[in-house]
């Protein structure tokens, strides 16, 4: 057996759970047995479809363990490589090989010693630097690297750090601009297109602009590392940093950004380092901040007109000859390295920094009352309702391990208790250490909060308080009030399961009672047994009080009254009546009524006398049921003191839709109506999720009065995917005479405020996680809000003034048939993200998960943890002693479906990362194809263009990519129209590539894709992430079997086998000759459901031939039978890689077979053995 073959049966234990032996982490050995050693079970398996299409050979291999390396061309190529480096730093090249001469090759000391030379920067004696202060650089490795995650890294362990940046400023001085940074023209107007077709009438008068506005090619491109430079921090051999600086060093990674500009910004750098080594403080984190935000300074620095660093003619150590003494003759020697020693300074204990921070945190706080912004703020604190209960707030807490406070909406919980501890922490310091985090529900509370504290207290965000999201973070070694996501938190948790430098832990918004926050309330429970000195405070608008002081035994609850004026609530029969809002029988939102309930209609809208109509049934009708469900007689009854078009409005509402035209109709009213509401103030539209929004903006910007031309109107959308920036737009003020209309999820209820919201139109419905029992994976319904959700809603408006309210649901639906709570989270979904973070958790991992689950505050059924647990073994997650594989501890830090997590690790892994993640998001949310009940044979045919591999899914790719292009060579409109031609929904491909960016930096914040990677999440705008991530990340997105390859590894065991029927034969003048297959004949088999059907939709429904005889499924639909809805073929071999079933040898009648998970999966091979 050669090299490679004992490779190759290594590789195979990896693929085989069955072959792991209790209490070992090793799979056995796989073997090549003689044939002779097999029984032969004598199947007869020759009507299955394989029999002539499951030959599974290996053709050959390359061993590369043999080739030579040349010594000598790898020094070359080092001291070329070193050369390069040192020149990138702007160093004259002269110098550079003058220093590497003179340090024998050694990068590291000839740039020393290059700083040295043109900076007179005085080197160290190398001597042993106090452990003390090795343990003091590594805590502040630790927290420089929890801020900026992957984007900071120990290259070298105590000598060399490197912090990827961001500097576009410092890129556009020297480099072109891309078009979405140039300067925007001075005249913004709309262009007049008469003028340039040469015949404007109004001249200069003309309201239009007639300037021609320059296009930037679309094919022009500018280089990904344009703005990237990186920040090097050297600790050379024997610095005692903080008492001594340290090197640092800025290098751009474009290949055309002066070298010579870099230079200059690292004398700054260094002239920054010497000053805080005066001071004995920790700089690296100062000189991050120098640089992302004292962009004037940097500027004016690279443009100052100063001397040469050095004489690029004068010989570095021609210098060292004449000054050197007696041992200048030989460049090795030490005397290179010995200028300026550092003199030895008093050493410092492990909390020193901390501790003066603390203290000039203390003396810059009584300094605030100076502050005339601090003093106005405060006067505005004072009049929050919060703020009367300060000192019982604080007393409360200093008292209690567990403090439960619920705060009536507008009464300032957010942002004044976390102030309140951290302000009795500045005034009663006695040398202990105080840590607040304050966990937001999603990350634009968690960013809006934290601005806001850090305006009222009169700083800069990043300073006392900082905030932390995925991807983003702003804080420094002063932060002491942390906000952040409960993600975050408990990703925190896994590396410091005791939260061992935190004082305080908030749980803001815990009445949303989400899957993380009922989690992180039971490793908390935990914690304080161990963490007697830790603070909990758990806050909430709507608090079910009692629930959490039983989670949390004698924990005291405080009461905090709002602050809202009073808020009308109008409920839809009253909306539709006030507006007079008419929906017609064949209109687009109203529901499909039969002809006998269209003829009872006429009759009751002709009848004098509603009291006795001549139609048959109950008049009254039952309270609790909703009005979907009730006889046209009794709905007409239980509105009988409305007008009738209302009834009939009412009798033709589709309670399953959002009645775009009923929103528009209201919002009309509100702006325009007869009534004695305020005229003023901001709009807030509660609408289910992003589709909806972008609906409801298109027809609104369709509207006259709403639309942008008319300028009293600015349409915002809210959602949790949108930027920063555009989230920011929210709390905007608006000019004189224009308001807000604000289209919203339920990211508005209580995660932010907008000051100055009037109106609220609440359509009822949200986007909730659950479970689909047809794709057996989570998913994201839509459903109608509880009551509490309603109540919270209303309560945004009445902020500034008395506010009004409009449900566009009933009064009888909000009284009868809300639920009074939202389902708990957990009880909904599946389980399979909860189980990984336990498994994560150190102070969880080793305990019994059911005894764990058990412990939440309403812990969810245990036939869902069995069922989550048998997935997450089916998706290599976890192996059969429910241990975390490298795969499952991935799959733990994407807060996605498993299977959809797989498949866009697999992307990345196998260079397909574009068409992975466009998969990805049709996986979870839905296919862009649409079929018009009378267009469905002309959508089929526009649909087959696409067919790629026996793939629904590839399919639905190609489309995608189709439609990209279209939208890359004629914009948003021709992407529209391309959508339109080939019965592509439009919205569905925005969504789509709006949930790729999501799952996109989700790669890029666990490290599978660079973390530098920008893409723009703007509304509308084209899927540039191909282009973003390059080539070398998707160089193998157009190999289809790849893709099915991954397709099965992600979706697997959902494996459909098909086999052929016997052979027909039809009669011919030459003799009886085979029919041809027809697709109906082939019977498809899975291994819960037995004989299944492929559903109309797929491609594969008329499929007679396929060259693998094993599909993997998405989705089924149980309904008289079993249908299986969005397929792929997958070849043979992915099914051996990637499958989690035991795999098996058999012989079987002469033949080899090789068996997957209890012979469900099987097909032939030519031997037993590996071939090569």
């Amino acid at each position: 057996m050669n090299c490679l073959q004992r490779s190759f049966l290594h590789e195979l234990k990896f693929h085989s759970p069955s072959g792991l032996e209790s209490g070992t982490s090793c799979s056995r050995e796989f073997t090549q047995k003689e044939m002779s050693s097999y029984k032969d079970k004598g199947k007869n398996l020759g009507r299955q479809y394989w029999t002539d299409r499951g030959h599974l050979v290996i053709q050959g291999g390359v061993d590369y363990s043999s080739r030579e390396n040349d010594p000598a061309s790898k020094e070359k190529e080092a001291s070329l490589f070193a050369l390069e480096k040192l020149e990138k730093y702007g160093f004259h090249v002269e110098h550079c090989k003058e220093a590497l001469r003179a340090t024998g090759g050694n990068m590291g000391s000839a740039y020393e010693f290059l700083i040295s030379k043109y900076f007179n920067f005085p080197l160290f004696e190398p001597e042993p630097v106090d452990p003390n202060l090795l343990e003091e650089r590594s805590q502040e490795l630790d927290s420089i690297k929890s801020i900026y995650e992957s984007l900071c890294e120990e290259k070298i362990p105590n000598q060399l750090w490197i912090i990827h940046l961001d500097l576009p400023y410092l890129a556009d001085l020297f480099l072109e601009k891309p078009a979405s940074r140039r300067n925007d023209p001075k005249d913004k107007r709309e262009t007049c297109r008469f003028f340039f077709r040469g015949r404007c009438r109004f001249g200069d008068s003309c309201k239009y602009s007639h300037v021609r506005t320059p296009r930037v090619p679309s094919h022009i491109t500018f280089d990904e590392k344009r703005d990237k430079f990186d920040l090097e921090i050297r600790f050379p051999a024997g610095c005692h940093y903080p008492l001594d600086p340290v090197i640092p060093s800025l290098t751009a990674l474009a290949k055309d950004f002066p070298a010579s500009a870099s230079l200059k910004v690292t004398r700054r750098l260094i002239e920054e380092a010497v000053k805080y080594a005066g001071q004995e403080q920790c700089c690296v984190f100062a000189l991050v901040e120098l640089l992302k935000n004292s962009h004037e300074e940097i500027i004016a620095e690279v443009k100052a007109q100063r001397p040469p660093f050095y004489d690029p003619d004068k010989s570095l150590v021609a210098e060292e000859a004449d000054n050197g003494g007696e041992n200048s003759g030989n460049a090795n020697d030490d005397h290179l390295y010995t200028e300026g020693k550092s003199t030895k300074k008093q050493l410092i204990i492990n909390d020193a920094s901390i501790s003066r921070i603390d203290s000039q945190l203390v003396d810059d706080f009584k300094r605030k009352p100076q502050s005339r912004h601090y003093q106005d703020m405060l006067k505005f604190r004072r009049d929050l309702p919060a703020y009367n209960k300060m000192k019982e707030i604080v007393d409360i807490v200093r008292s209690n391990q567990v403090t439960v406070i619920s705060g009536e909406t507008g009464c300032g919980k957010s942002t004044q208790i976390p102030q309140f501890l951290l302000d009795d922490w500045l005034l009663n310091r006695q040398n202990d250490h105080v840590e607040i985090i304050c966990t937001q529900p999603r990350k634009i509370s968690a960013i809006g909060v934290a601005e806001r504290v850090a305006n009222e207290r009169a700083e800069r965000i990043g300073e006392s308080v900082g905030y932390q999201i995925r991807l983003e973070t702003r804080s420094s070694a002063k932060t002491r009030l942390m906000f952040c996501t409960t993600g975050i938190l408990l990703r925190r948790l896994e590396g410091d399961p005791k939260l061992s430098s935190v004082s305080h832990v908030i749980v803001d918004e815990v009445h949303e009672r989400s899957a993380e926050s009922d989690f992180l309330l039971l490793v908390l429970r935990d914690l304080l047994q161990i963490r007697s000195d830790l603070k909990i405070l758990l806050m909430s608008a709507t608090l079910n009080s009692a629930l959490f002081t039983q989670y949390y035994p004698g924990a005291p609850v405080i009461e905090i009254p709002g602050r809202t004026f009073p808020v009308d609530q109008i409920f839809l029969e009253d909306a539709v009546e006030m507006s007079r809002y008419i929906l017609e029988e064949y209109s687009a939102s109203a529901k499909k009524i039969s002809k006998s309930q269209s003829r009872e209609l006429e009759i009751v809208m002709d009848a004098e006398d509603m009291d006795n109509l001549p139609i048959k049934g109950i008049k009254h009708p039952m309270p609790r049921d909703p009005d979907e469900i009730l006889p046209l007689k009794q709905l007409f009854h239980r509105y009988r003191e409305y007008d009738r078009e209302t009834c009939k409005t009412m009798f033709l509402m589709d309670a399953e839709k959002i009645d775009y035209s009923l929103v528009e109709h209201v919002l009309n009213y509100i702006v325009e109506g007869d009534h004695n509401y305020p005229k003023k103030g901001s709009i807030l539209v509660f609408l289910p999720g992003l589709g909806e929004i972008l609906s409801m903006q298109e027809q609104l910007m369709g509207n006259p009065i709403f639309a942008e031309r008319n300028g009293k109107f600015v349409i915002v959308p809210l959602h949790s995917t949108l930027t920063n920036e555009e989230q920011a737009l929210v709390f905007k003020k608006m000019r004189p005479g224009v308001r807000k209309v604000v289209l919203s999820t339920n990211i508005a209820e209580t995660s932010i405020t907008i000051d100055d919201c009037v109106f609220v139109v609440d359509c009822g419905k949200m986007k909730e996680k659950g479970f689909d029992v047809n794709k057996n994976m989570e998913s994201l319904e839509t459903v109608w809000v509880s009551r509490a959700n309603a109540d919270q809603r209303r309560g945004r408006a009445g902020r500034v003034m008395p506010g009004v309210c409009f449900h566009l649901f009933s009064r009888q639906r909000y009284d009868m048939v809300l639920s009074a709570q939202p389902v708990p989270e957990i009880c909904r979904i599946p389980l399979e993200q909860l189980i990984l973070r336990i498994k994560m958790l150190p102070a969880l991992a080793s305990k019994d998960l059911f005894h764990v689950i058990r412990g939440l505050i309403e812990p969810p059924a245990e036939d869902n943890i069995t069922s989550a647990v048998d997935r997450l073994r089916h998706a290599g997650a976890l192996d059969e002693f429910c241990n975390l594989t490298p795969l499952g501890k991935h799959l733990a830090s994407l807060p996605v479906d498993v299977r959809v997590g797989k498949l866009i690790l697999f992307g990345a892994m196998f260079s397909a990362l574009d068409s992975a993640l466009t998969i990805a998001a049709c996986l979870s949310y839905k296919t862009p194809f649409n079929a018009p009940l009378n267009k469905r044979e002309e959508a089929a045919k526009k649909k087959q263009q696409f067919v790629r591999g026996w793939s629904d899914h590839l399919t639905t790719l190609q489309a995608y990519k189709c439609w990209q292009a279209a939208f890359n060579k004629q914009g948003f409109r021709g992407a529209q129209n391309f959508a339109h031609d080939n019965f592509l929904s439009n919205k569905t491909l925005l969504t789509l590539a709006d949930i790729k960016i999501q799952f996109l930096e989700l790669l890029m914040d666990i490290g599978f894709v660079p973390g530098d990677i920008r893409i723009s999440r703007r509304k509308n705008t084209q899927d540039r992430i191909l282009e973003a991530t390059g080539r070398e990340l998707n160089a193998h997105g157009e190999n289809q079997k790849l893709l099915s390859a991954i397709l099965c590894a992600a979706l697997y065991p959902n494996i459909v086998k098909v086999y052929t029927p016997d052979r027909q034969f039809s009669a011919s003048i030459s003799g009886a000759i085979p029919a041809p297959l027809k697709a109906d004949s082939l019977v498809f088999k899975t291994k819960s459901d037995g004989d299944v059907l492929l559903h109309p939709s797929s491609v594969n429904y008329e499929v007679t031939d396929y060259p693998s005889p094993y599909l993997v499924y998405q989705e089924k639909v149980k309904t008289a039978k079993v249908f299986i809805r969005d397929c792929t073929m997958v070849p043979i071999l992915p099914l051996v890689l990637f499958s989690a079933g035991a795999l098996k040898v058999e012989l079987n009648c002469g033949e080899f077979l090789v068996s997957i998970d209890d012979g469900w999966i099987i097909f032939n091979v030519s031997s037993n053995k590996v071939r090569f």
